[in-house]
């Protein structure tokens, strides 16, 4: 029977490198695997990603996979009899929480003869654990990201401390003193998708199966939750650049992404940029002033034309987000560039209303 490992985390946690890398991993070993995405909109840096990646790839858009709970069954369905996996990894949107109950009990209780649930991941950002997490009141939230940070991680049954390439030491062991602090009855893991410190044998645990007692839910007020995710402001957008001349696309890609540290858009929780050419693309991030790269085998050189696509979540309304986009586009065309066929939707999270609540 194919196998799910569900992956949950706040925005910009690390999950879709996560995702592709340990994909890739496994299928090295000889399995086959299948990825879904999962977010409140469509035209996702995600699903384009993992296939640049050469992975099986789907999604489930216009809302998470416990509001959009028939959708997902329906996917993993279809996947499983076009396909039939050895393991299915799926992404939850970052914002989404609860999915112990509305999702995991739910596919165990109800679906157990389509799938089977082996682990129940939840990714902790190590660097944002340094410059956030440490300082925030998640033992007693009150703000927007506490509250859905907060309960991501103590529902959980398995933490994954990510990034930790880029924790020292000390780093390392004060956020996982943190972490058990906030949810001692968790097995903790440290891991790089980077380096690939700590995958393999994470996803050896996740084959074998971690146990998945959640039936003493952690509560959480649904009111506060609606607010807290409608706190962020989403745009998925993608449009072509063409120029007169020759440009790098590495070379255009950083700019961009610095323009994210303009105040007006508030805490950008996460930005992700997939700029594509002819002969290969170029993933790139933006996480508390971060920037990192990912290459998708793109090629050395100049080009003339990219694509973009552009996913940016952040604490403050749609409507800023897209006036900063549309002065990306004016500053690429006072460089010479024309743009063409700009799509995009912006949106505030509707309320969640799960299917198993």
């Amino acid at each position: 029977m194919t196998k799910l490992i569900l992956l949950g985390g706040f925005l910009g946690s690390g999950k879709t490198t996560f995702m592709v890398k340990a994909a890739s991993l496994l299928e090295k070993q000889g399995l086959s695997v299948s990825v879904i995405s999962n977010d409140q909109g469509d035209t996702l840096v995600d699903t384009m990603f993992s296939r640049w990646e050469g992975l099986d790839s789907h999604e489930v858009s216009g809302g998470c996979f416990c509001c959009r709970f028939p959708d997902f069954l329906n996917t993993v369905k279809a996947v499983i009899a076009r396909k039939s996996p050895d393991v299915i990894i799926a992404e939850a949107v970052g914002s989404c929480t609860d999915l112990a109950a509305t999702v995991i009990n739910p596919l165990i209780q109800f679906h157990g003869d389509t799938v089977e649930v082996k682990a129940y991941l939840t990714l902790v950002d190590g660097l944002r654990m340094q410059k956030e997490y440490l300082e925030m009141n998640l033992f007693n939230p009150l703000k927007a990201g506490e509250v859905l940070i907060s309960h991501q991680i103590r529902e959980s049954e398995v933490l994954v401390l990510s990034k930790s390439d880029l924790l020292d030491e000390k780093q390392r062991t004060d956020s996982l003193v943190f972490l058990r602090k906030l949810n001692s009855r968790a097995r903790s893991f440290v891991c790089s998708s980077s380096t690939e410190e700590g995958l393999r044998t994470l996803l050896e645990e996740c084959l074998k199966g971690f146990p998945l007692d959640f039936s003493d839910r952690i509560p959480i007020d649904y009111k506060v939750y609606a607010e807290a995710e409608a706190a962020y402001g989403w745009y998925n957008g993608s449009w072509i650049i063409e120029g007169e001349d020759e440009v790098d696309p590495v070379t255009l890609s950083f700019p961009l992404m610095e323009s994210f540290r303009n105040p007006e858009l508030g805490e950008v929780a996460h930005a992700k940029m997939l700029l594509t050419t002819p002969g290969g693309g170029l993933k790139v991030s933006f996480v508390m002033g971060h920037i990192q790269a990912d290459e998708i085998n793109i090629p050395e050189g100049k080009v003339r034309e990219m694509q973009i696509i552009l996913n940016i979540r952040s604490a403050c309304s749609p409507e800023i987000i897209e006036k900063h986009v549309l002065a990306i586009h004016s500053s690429q065309e006072k460089d010479g560039f024309s743009i063409k066929n700009y799509k995009w939707n912006s949106l505030i999270p509707a309320p969640p209303e799960p299917y198993y609540s």
